[in-house]
Order: structure tokens, then C-alpha cells, then sequence
């Protein structure tokens, strides 16, 4: 039976992707779970499997073109079974039939009683098999990547937990029902905020804060899943991003401070929450944990500043550089184990944001206030080992801007746990962006 490999979805924002290099040809036979192309998305370029095992006869879309999310990519067959050009041209135009026919049914559907992917009653979560695969049917498989959904975040109603074509469908309801992205700017002490929120307003709340020099969009690949079972806000902090950059303390101490009347101008929901930060947003929520015990639940910091005296110089070089592309190129380079994560369309994307009026102001600002020559002005270690909050550390080991062996601090925790991403850079939630949100996700439900 043929199969359609199509456009998968990743993240809130994405409506499109371009394929970057085909990694099979026709004729040539493939694995199913085995890569099978390059896709770039606005904020990285990542690996599409194969849902099915057999011979590659048709590549839709050639390297270096766009398709909307959804459209085919490819036509895989069995071994044995030969297709005629007639014959693919009809399961295309079958395919797009079906999508129709889906997009109506998500139309018809009822609204949702329970976030995307929680188990329900008379459902199990779908155990995975010996090589860790999620157990799921071919269709479901093929199903959850059109639409997007994060088949190792839902509860199969099949023979032993087995996930199916309505638990895809009923996932992906709910997410369009509850996971609605919602755009905001709110000022906070003058300073225009920009924000994402999404996920069912009921769920517990967690806040997303970037690194130095990012911008919410670092969460692109994350957002999606974690707001099918969890209510997220990611922010652009004062000076980046899409927020207003006037002259001020760029400071942790200071981005901290500012972050609990952010959280108050979003609503009284937000009094209590759990966070997750990069790099130097690590260290702001856990100097705001440190400071406001009481609002913080649990903490995830990825790869973080403030646990060690280290940081790689050239990476603070390449900040003090007025922004051109190839320097952008070069520090983002820094940040990843895989070179072609560093995408056009993300070098594009960072360097328009360094553009903006006051941004490199205020990017040096923050590199003054933190960083002197190799060294972190900022410890945190003393914050963490008497913070009494549960605390997941995650960490690349092939990290070039702050040194791996810094997470060791993580023991002092009193309730510090550490995971440790082999061959990963300085964005794990990127680079491994699907066990990151299986990780964030359970660990934020109190597994």
C-alpha cells in the first residue's frame, strides 16, 4: 500500500516548511522511522522519518521549494508494488480529498473536555516498544505528522493502549480548541512586552524565558506540545526580541525584578508558576525563584548561566560586533552540535531582530552587567543548592558556550535533577527538541 509522506508541523507559528536536502531518491528503499529529508522551519532545520518501510517513487517537492503544512512531500510504496504516473497523480489528488474531508470533521467535533494528549477515562498511554517507539498504528502515525501532533504526549484507546486514527483526531481538536495561539503586547513599568500564550486557561502555567541575545521564537519546536497539556506564556524579555529596548539595567538581578509585574499584568492566574530558561534566562528564573519562593513551583533551566565561573569568549567577541550576517552566522554556530541547524532563514530572522532600534544597545548592556572578558560576573550556585522547589537541569555535552561540567551544581539542589543531552550543544530543547518535550512535559506534571 502506498504511503504519503507529508509537511509535518512544528510549532505554534509554523505554516510552512522548505526542503533543504533530500536524504533518499526514487528507487531507493527506506526504513520507516529512518530519515528521509531536511526540513526548515523558521527557527531550525530538522530530520522528517519515514512513516512507513518501502521504496521511495515520487519526490513531490524538490529541494529548496516551500509547501504549506500538509502537503505531500513523497509517495512510498512496498517493495513489490509499482506505481504508474497516473496512478500517483490519483492518490495525490485522493490525498488532498481526504484532508478535506478531515479539516471538516475537526470543524464538526465537539469542544474538548481535557488538554491534548491526557489520558482519559477508558484510555491507557500507549506503551512503547523495546527500540522505544511509541505504539501506534501506520495511520495514526501518518495522521499525527500532517497535523502535528506529539503521538509520545497521547492516551491510545486501541487493543493495549494502541494509538489510533480518532486518538490523533481527538488530540488535534482539542489543541485547535484550547492551544489557540494568542499574540499579546502588555506594558509593564512603560516597557512594551511582546508574548505568546496558549494551552487551556485551567492548566497549570509556565513561563518560557530566552537567552541572551534570543527571543521567544528559541521555543518554536517546544510551545505546541508543552501547551497541549500545560497553559505557556513565552516572552520576549526587555531589550529583545519584538519588546521595547529603551536604556536601562540589563542585569539578571534586574530582569528578575522585573519579571513578577510582568506576570501580574498578565492576570491573577499567574501568581504561581513554573519556568523553563536558556542560558541566561536559566539563571533569571532561578533568580527569580530565589527571590519570590512562593510564585515558583518548578524549574527547569537548560544549559544554564549563573552555576560557574566559565563562558566562551569568542561567543562574547562576536556579541560586541555590530551585527552583519556573517557574524550572526558565526556566533550561532556557537550554539549547536549540528551545523545545519544554523539555517538562512534563522541567520535572517536573528539579524533583523539586531537591527531594531536599540537592540545592540541594549545587548551590550547586558554583556557588561553579566559577563567580564571569559569569566560570568553572576553565581547562582549558592540560590540553587538552598532553593527547596523541584529542579530539572538539562545540558548538552558538546555545549561550546558554557562548559558541561557546570551542571554538576545541580547536587546541591536540594531536590535537583540532572539530564544530560550526549552530542548536543547549547540548545537542547532545538537540537532535541522531541525528547526535551516529552522530558518538560512529565517532569512539569510531577513525574
Amino acid at each position: 500500500m502506498a504511503t504519503i509522506l507529508s509537511m509535518p508541523k512544528w510549532g505554534l507559528a509554523m505554516k510552512t516548511g522548505r526542503v533543504v536536502e533530500w536524504l533518499k531518491q526514487p528507487g531507493e528503499t527506506v526504513q520507516q522511522g529512518e530519515p528521509i529529508v531536511k526540513i526548515e522551519s523558521e527557527k531550525a532545520v530538522n530530520d522528517v522519518e519515514s512513516p512507513s518501510t518501502g521504496i521511495v517513487r515520487q519526490l513531490v517537492v524538490p529541494e529548496g521549494e516551500s509547501a504549506p503544512i500538509g502537503a505531500p512531500l513523497a509517495i512510498i510504496t512496498a517493495q513489490e508494488e509499482e506505481l504508474s504516473a497516473e496512478q500517483m497523480a490519483n492518490l495525490l489528488r485522493e490525498e488532498a480529498e481526504e484532508k478535506q474531508r478531515q479539516a471538516a470533521a475537526l470543524n464538526k467535533r465537539g469542544a474538548p473536555k481535557a488538554p491534548a494528549g491526557a489520558p482519559t477515562a477508558g484510555t491507557m498511554r500507549a506503551p512503547a516498544s523495546a527500540g522505544g517507539r511509541v505504539n501506534a498504528s501506520p495511520a495514526a502515525r501518518r495522521l499525527a505528522q500532517e497535523l502535528g501532533v506529539d503521538l509520545s504526549m497521547l492516551s491510545g484507546t486501541g487493543p493495549r493502549g494502541m494509538i489510533g486514527r480518532e486518538d490523533v483526531l481527538r488530540a488535534a481538536e482539542q489543541a485547535q480548541d484550547s492551544s489557540s495561539e494568542e499574540e499579546r503586547i502588555i506594558e509593564v513599568d512603560g516597557i512594551a512586552i511582546h508574548c505568546l500564550l496558549a494551552g487551556p486557561h485551567r492548566a497549570p502555567h509556565v513561563v518560557f524565558i530566552h537567552g541572551l541575545g534570543g527571543s521567544l521564537t528559541t521555543w518554536a519546536l517546544n510551545l505546541a506540545a508543552l501547551a497541549a497539556s500545560f497553559r505557556v506564556c513565552a516572552l520576549d524579555l526587555p531589550g529583545s526580541g519584538e519588546s521595547a529596548k529603551p536604556a536601562r539595567d540589563y542585569s539578571v538581578r534586574a530582569q528578575a525584578a522585573f519579571l513578577p509585574r510582568f506576570l501580574d499584568a498578565l492576570g491573577p492566574d499567574w501568581q504561581q508558576v513554573s519556568l523553563v530558561g536558556h542560558s541566561l534566562g536559566a539563571a533569571i528564573a532561578l533568580d527569580f525563584a530565589a527571590h519570590h519562593p512562593e510564585r515558583a513551583e518548578r524549574l527547569v533551566l537548560i544549559d544554564s548561566a549563573g552555576l560557574g565561573p566559565e563562558i566562551d569568549p569568542t561567543l562574547l567577541q562576536l556579541f560586541a560586533a555590530r551585527p552583519e550576517p556573517e557574524t550572526i552566522k558565526a556566533e550561532l554556530a556557537r550554539f549547536f552540535a549540528d551545523p545545519h541547524l544554523v539555517s538562512p532563514s534563522l541567520i535572517e530572522q536573528v539579524y533583523r531582530q539586531r537591527l531594531q532600534p536599540g537592540a545592540y544597545e541594549a545587548l551590550q548592556a547586558a554583556v557588561a552587567a553579566t559577563f567580564v572578558q571569559r569569566y560570568q560576573k553572576i553565581d547562582l550556585r549558592t540560590a540553587l543548592a538552598t532553593l527547596n522547589k523541584p529542579v530539572l537541569l538539562i545540558w548538552g555535552t558538546a555545549d561550546q558556550v558554557i562548559p558541561a561540567f557546570h551542571a554538576e551544581a545541580v547536587w546541591s539542589a536540594p531536590h535537583g535533577r540532572l539530564e544530560l543531552f550526549p552530542d548536543c550543544g547549547h540548545c537542547p530543547h532545538i537540537e532535541r527538541s522531541e525528547a526535551f518535550n516529552q522530558l518538560v512535559q512529565a517532569f512539569l506534571s510531577g513525574a
